[in-house]
């Protein structure tokens, strides 16, 4: 259990890190847009292709309206092939028919995960590049306020921030859809058009910027085209640090600035020096920090309780009233409750995005041995004390991600009552956890083990405070989805927090019953992994034999147990490893001992070692190579303990 890498590229972890998440609020706003007969629907697309580009721009907004009514609806549609025929229209000569058909694409990619692989294998590129110098050139006209020619330029200004944010939803989607596709994008020399609106300051609406930054922040992800360009182009590291340098900027432009700057980081130089003795990286975190410390400033407590009582003010229209009319509804203003609602979406979107950028600075390269910049076992505390960047963690970081992981009134009671927004708080928690779990591993390697030294008091009511939080949430019977995601965080933060507070762990009577009893209840194999290494360090504790007597057992009952799959196997055989390595501990003689742990273990050796050579190299290579590795510790574990004694 290592620390929590965020790869937006992952498709389980495929979400807009900023904008309301529309696959949600599709799900959501389901019962707002009727779903037509297939009767209905067949028209529709024929009209798409048909001569008069009235008929073919309503049949695209059309497709638009329908394809976010329901599941059944969806696959009618691109089952009669919309998705060609809208890519073709995106050639249209009609405006009006490009405009359209862009929306509907969007829509389309916005509800389902697949789309934007057709979209690719289909050639959309070749269009969208077409559209791009168009896009541009209306954008330059709109900002410089040139005249209006004539009625179709009037309408392509009106519509343009509408088509820029389709355009660049799209592009983003297909960014995340495979790095072969990022290399195409590349291509397209789009990152100019995309740096282009994080400057734009307030000359184009903020929900563009945030897109612009959203794909430029997925396409800079390990993408080493993309590092050449921005280190031949320094002008773009400039914006960059000017916009993260602005304490009067956005502090939604300025998270996004962050993240394309860590991503791009290893040719961000803060300094005109390029000496190898100087570590940019470190230099760029300490600019960045108190960046994302300020994006972690909102009350999420508050927003709830306003939450609860938008909702219940009676002026939120989470389901409209459905019709039989077919035609696309034009967007029914907002009331003053479902825009504050949508800020507390927005603004929670931006907490996440920052506490992922403060849980990735906690991730130091495999190779390297630096943390939070220059530390090694020969620095003494004074300078430990002095790093700047550690200091935030430790005095402003640690207090926002216990704050931020504190469940509000609807985090896992009353989820429906605003489903986007209990969602928000979730996942909010659910990042606050993800950084306090890398902070607390980091903290494990600092020199010395110096936050569990220095700030051991902290350290002692975190392990209470989880294991409480724990509770609340398998207590409220939250949907699955958050109860899980939640528990198996908070796991591993028990796990890393145990690790290092060693023999002072301040262990309740109830607390392994707990994570024995969450084996039991949930067969989540990544959860069962945690929960096993979890008690690893309690079993370790000296002076309490009875709770090592009931941790070993239950290991042993795992390994006895055919079910119990490989990865959680590995697991529980490295576990006895550690605790049971030595003789004169105190817990060895009473349990491993005279509970005839050592005949136990060579009676399970052939179920284990058929287990390992079960495991498909090819398949699933990593985890034969530490079945293979536990496999040799388990028969040099034997030998050692057969002959500890004597």
């Amino acid at each position: 259990m290592g620390k929590l890498r965020q790869k937006k590229k992952a498709p389980k972890r495929r979400t807009n890190p900023i904008q309301r998440t529309l696959e949600q609020r599709a799900k959501e706003g389901a019962a707002s847009v009727p779903a037509p007969t297939p009767e209905q629907v067949t028209p529709v697309v024929e009209k798409l292709s048909s001569e008069d580009p009235t008929e073919r721009a309503w049949a695209a907004a059309c497709v638009s309206t329908f394809i976010l009514s329901d599941a059944s609806t969806r696959k009618l549609l691109l089952s009669k092939g919309v998705v060609p025929i809208l890519i073709q229209r995106l050639s249209d000569p009609q405006q009006e028919v490009r405009d359209e058909s862009l929306g509907a694409l969007r829509n389309i990619a916005s509800v389902d995960n697949g789309a934007a692989k057709e979209y690719f294998t289909r050639n959309i590129m070749e269009p969208l590049s077409m559209l791009l110098p168009q896009i541009t050139q209306t954008i330059d006209l709109v900002i410089k306020k040139a005249p209006i020619q004539d009625e179709a330029d009037a309408d392509r200004r009106k519509s343009i921030w509408d088509v820029t944010e389709n355009f660049i939803y799209i592009i983003w989607c297909i960014c995340e859809a495979s790095d072969k596709y990022v290399k195409a994008i590349n291509r397209m020399n789009i990152v100019t058009f995309l740096t282009s609106f994080l400057m734009s300051g307030e000359q184009c609406p903020t929900r563009v910027i945030v897109a612009a930054g959203q794909c430029l922040n997925t396409l800079t992800d390990d993408n080493k085209d993309l590092l050449i360009e921005f280190k031949n182009n320094p002008q773009y590291i400039e914006n960059l640090l000017n916009i993260v340098k602005n304490n009067n900027q956005n502090i939604l432009v300025q998270v996004l600035s962050c993240a394309i700057l860590i991503n791009v980081r290893d040719v961000v130089r803060l300094t005109t020096s390029w000496d190898e003795d100087t570590d940019a990286v470190a230099e760029l975190n300490e600019l960045l920090v108190p960046v994302l410390i300020k994006a972690l400033d909102y009350d999420i407590q508050e927003a709830a309780k306003n939450t609860v009582s938008a909702v219940q003010s009676g002026n939120v229209n989470l389901h409209q009233e459905e019709s039989g009319n077919i035609t696309p509804k034009p967007k029914q203003p907002l009331t003053n409750e479902e825009r504050y609602i949508q800020s507390v979406e927005d603004r929670l979107s931006i907490t996440q995005l920052a506490l992922e950028l403060l849980a990735d600075i906690c991730v130091h390269d495999e190779d390297s041995e630096e943390i939070f910049g220059q530390t090694s076992s020969a620095v003494d505390d004074a300078l430990i004390r002095s790093n700047p960047v550690l200091h935030a963690y430790i005095h402003q970081i640690f207090p926002q991600l216990i704050r931020l992981s504190t469940a509000t009134p609807i985090s896992f009671h009353q989820m429906n009552l605003s489903p986007l927004v209990t969602h928000g708080l979730v996942i909010t928690h659910q990042r606050s956890l993800e950084c306090l779990n890398n902070f607390l591993l980091a903290m494990n390697e600092v020199p010395k083990k110096y936050w569990f030294k220095e700030y051991k008091s902290d350290a002692i009511q975190l392990w209470r405070w989880l294991f409480n939080l724990a509770n609340e949430v398998a207590s409220s019977k939250p949907e699955e989805w958050a109860r899980n995601g939640i528990l198996e965080i908070v796991i591993s933060c028990i796990w890393a927090l145990g690790r290092g507070l060693g023999q002072d762990i301040p262990l309740d009577h109830t607390d392994v019953g707990a994570l024995c009893g969450t084996y039991e209840m949930i067969p989540l194999e990544s959860m069962r992994i945690k929960i096993v290494g979890c008690l690893g360090p309690i079993a370790m504790r000296l002076g309490d034999v009875n709770t090592n007597k009931v941790i070993g057992i239950f290991i042993m009952n795992l390994l006895n147990d055919k079910t119990t799959k490989p990865a959680v196997v590995i697991e529980a055989l490295n576990l006895l490893f550690d605790v049971y390595s030595d003789a004169s501990f105190d817990y060895d003689l009473p349990i491993f001992v005279q509970g005839a742990f050592l005949n136990n273990l060579k009676q399970v050796l052939p179920s284990i070692r058929s287990m390992v050579k079960s495991i498909d190299r090819r398949k699933n290579f990593d985890l034969r190579m530490r079945g293979d590795e536990a496999l040799d510790n388990l028969n040099a574990f034997i030998k050692y303990k057969k002959n500890e004694r004597k």
